[in-house]
């Protein structure tokens, strides 16, 4: 468990998270919006393909931007818990 608070903890440091709660919150923010887009029609975008391939490459696109809005939204909940507990300790 050490190891993955460790991993989201440097993601979070790398992205620029650790420099105050607000920028962690708008990233939480900006991924909660792209999966309620995501919910409500951003995947139209597929019907709108010409060809197979342009669909197949449509989907990896997707799934790409998918599995960083989740390490985002790890590194982000991360790291406003981080802040929480340190406010807490003081």
């Amino acid at each position: 468990m050490n190891q993955w608070q460790g991993l989201l903890a440097q993601c979070a440091r790398s992205m620029g998270f650790d420099r105050g709660h607000r920028r962690a919150a708008y990233a939480l923010l900006g991924v909660g919006v792209f999966w309620a887009v995501g919910l409500f029609g951003g995947l139209r975008v597929l019907h709108s393909a010409s060809s197979p391939m342009t669909t197949l490459v449509l989907l990896y696109v997707m799934l790409a931007v998918v599995a960083l809005s989740l390490v985002i939204a790890a590194a982000a909940v991360a790291e406003l818990g981080r802040q929480a507990a340190q406010r807490r300790r003081r």
